[in-house]
């Protein structure tokens, strides 16, 4: 399943600034480790702002929420999550529907 996961910090955790770093550290470590796994398919950092976006492929939401919930600054965050198709997919429903169309 796919799904576009876009967070913004909405306030600053309250942790020591250098703590703080070491989060965003471990943070970051674990994104490149998720894109390597291949479930992250895509992610970047909001320019000028304290956020970002990741494109998930997971078996479930459930196995999303854990991955997202996992994070010390998870509760300092905005989240919206929207599912996602593939262009393949959306491809062979439009065919489907066409096809349907012409009958």
């Amino acid at each position: 399943m796919l799904f576009l996961v876009k967070s913004e910090l909405t306030q600053l955790p309250p942790f020591p600034p250098q703590q703080v770093k070491e989060i965003m550290v471990q943070g970051w470590g674990k994104v490149i480790n998720y894109q390597k796994q291949g479930k992250i398919l895509a992610q970047g950092m909001f320019a000028g702002r304290k956020g970002g976006c990741v494109i998930w492929d997971v078996e479930s939401v459930e196995e999303l929420h854990k991955l997202i919930s996992e994070s010390p600054i998870f509760p300092f965050l905005e989240t919206e999550i929207t599912p996602l198709i593939s262009i393949e997919n959306a491809l062979e429903y439009v065919k489907l529907a066409l096809e349907a169309n012409k009958n």
